[in-house]
């Protein structure tokens, strides 16, 4: 019953235009804000630790925007997954223009990495348009939601893989044939697949499967989001900075982080602020949210 109500109210939401289903998002949002939800918290606890220098009041603010924006994608994404390939006409500028042209020369592979801010599931219609892609997938939590989740995302010929071994093999296969793979840099992986690296000042498990791609295929490494705008989206392209290449795995965690933090600065409100990021914590630290 609960399923076939979520599949319902997605094919309904997917029917709206893209700024009805904005508006809409954004209502939801406020009151998720207003009712002071676990999300709403968590998003309250992260941002404190993230901008220590910023007010209360400011915090407070970023935490409504973010909340708004939480439930924009919550709205955005049905009407992305519909449209597929059509949703690119929303498109109205891009940063990075002599990035694009590294992906489409590079014959090592690329590893788009596209954290969760702005819509992401656009920028994988993105990229699925540059070559083919394999990109990386967390099942949801529910099963029998899965097929709604692959089928949207494999509109573009994409090719999905889970988070476990099986599916690292084919991404390192997918780049020693010269192609795409995508990646959000900022999934919490596995314990044992993640070194704990600053995040805006914060101890974050990180994942350590970007350094080993690219040390075992050369490819192009590039982070990227699509910025939410009036009437569509920006896409913004990232080159990370020399630190991804370092032996030490910290360090190139660091690289990876401190990539993620150039986008987030760029729209922080637009960041999902409501996951829990720092739900790990490092050996004798204390945890993070209560």
């Amino acid at each position: 019953m609960v399923v076939r109500f979520i599949r319902l109210t997605v094919f309904l939401i997917s029917l709206l235009p893209l700024n009805l289903a904005r508006s809409l998002g954004s209502c939801v949002g406020l009151c998720a804000w207003l009712l002071k939800t676990r999300g709403a918290n968590t998003t309250l606890i992260n941002l404190k630790a993230c901008f220590p220098e910023k007010s209360d009041r400011d915090i407070q603010h970023l935490a409504r925007e973010s909340m708004k924006h939480w439930g924009i994608t919550l709205c955005e994404v049905p009407v992305v997954w519909r449209k597929g390939d059509d949703s690119l006409r929303w498109v109205k500028g891009l940063d990075g223009e002599d990035i694009v042209e590294k992906i489409q020369s590079s014959k090592n592979g690329v590893i788009l990495a596209s954290p969760h801010l702005g819509n992401w599931e656009l920028m994988g219609y993105w990229g699925g348009k540059q070559g083919s892609i394999t990109t990386l997938y967390q099942p949801p939590r529910r099963f029998d939601l899965d097929d709604l989740l692959i089928n949207a995302r494999e509109k573009t010929g994409a090719m999905l893989v889970p988070t476990n071994a099986k599916g690292v093999a084919q991404l390192i296969k997918a780049l020693k044939k010269g192609e795409l793979v995508g990646i959000l840099p900022d999934m919490e992986p596995a314990r044992s697949s993640g070194i704990f690296a600053p995040f805006f000042g914060v101890p974050a498990l990180t994942m350590t499967l970007i350094q080993s791609l690219r040390a075992r295929t050369g490819a192009l490494v590039v982070f990227c989001f699509a910025q939410r705008v009036p009437g569509g989206f920006k896409l913004v392209l990232i080159e990370p900075d020399q630190g991804i290449d370092s032996e030490s795995l910290e360090e190139s965690g660091s690289s990876i982080n401190r990539a993620v933090e150039r986008l987030v600065e760029m729209a922080p409100e637009q960041y999902q602020w409501e996951y829990k990021r720092f739900k790990r914590r490092p050996e004798g630290n204390e945890k993070f949210y209560s």
